[in-house]
């Protein structure tokens, strides 16, 4: 008879044992979820400025100031109001002051908008647990803000999918990727403290990318960003304008993809 193997003889037969995702514009189109939500909120709160240049205004804002300075005393949804403040008025002021009723509006329309949206599509979800059920030991590691990246996975349902204790936001931990520390937090999440049978998947060159290279980890896998964006601003990530290059002199990715769905076809040629 012939001998079938489960997924934990598969997996101790395999070099690659675990996957580590990024969250943010790789698991989840969180760029083309945001513009969608501040053109939302711009047209409910604009007033007699045109949606498109309120929109305009507050993604700059938004890419440049993302949280409060410190010491500032506000939290970020004060911040993040206070932008809209800015947004709807041309102020160059740095909105500290009390916010109008109007860009209180805004802020909780695109807040509420951004994370009714803020899903996992099916395909990703039926790709993930492919990956479980094979075997491979995945999880999630994200940059940003604790608030709000927390806030994200719940919307999501990360932890229903990798389970909570293998999500790592990176704003809850000493450093951010590219440290190799935050890496040796997610790969002990994943049982694999080492990280030399650890796959990273992401859409950063310089976060995902070298970060997971400078860890040592197995492999990299880069969901690389549109080279030409259709039109100013339409793709590509809105928050950190990342590379869709590798820069002059720097180590490649062992894989570079269009789609996050690619992934299965990496862990193949892996083996």
């Amino acid at each position: 008879f012939p001998l079938t193997l489960g997924p934990t003889a598969m997996r101790s037969l395999r070099r690659c044992r675990a996957v580590i995702f990024d969250l943010d514009d790789t698991l989840v189109p969180t760029s083309k979820i945001d513009r969608a939500a501040i053109q939302h909120a711009a047209a409910l709160s604009s007033g007699d400025e045109l949606p498109a240049v309120v929109a305009a205004r507050f993604s700059e804002l938004l890419k440049a100031e993302p949280f409060p300075p410190e010491p500032s005393g506000l939290d970020v949804p004060a911040w993040r109001t206070g932008l809209w403040e800015r947004a709807l008025s041309g102020s160059s002021s740095d909105g500290r002051a009390d916010a109008s009723p109007a860009a209180r509006q805004a802020y909780e329309a695109w807040s509420s908008e951004r994370l009714s949206s803020f899903r996992f599509a099916d395909e990703v979800i039926a790709m993930v647990r492919r990956l479980q059920s094979a075997g491979y030991k995945t999880g999630v590691l994200t940059n940003g803000h604790a608030d709000v990246q927390r806030a994200k996975t719940a919307a999501c349902g990360a932890g229903s999918l990798f389970g909570e204790e293998r999500v790592i936001i990176a704003g809850e931990h000493a450093e951010q990727k590219p440290h190799a520390s935050i890496f040796r937090v997610a790969c002990a999440a994943l049982g694999e403290p080492d990280g030399s049978a650890t796959l990273m998947v992401g859409d950063s060159y310089a976060a995902d990318v070298a970060g997971g290279i400078n860890a040592s980890l197995l492999a990299t896998v880069w969901v690389r960003p549109p080279l030409e964006p259709l039109e100013t601003g339409a793709q590509g990530s809105l928050m950190h304008g990342h590379l869709s290059a590798v820069p002059a002199g720097q180590p490649s990715p062992t894989f570079t993809v269009e789609s996050v769905l690619e992934v299965e076809a990496c862990l193949e040629k892996i083996g």
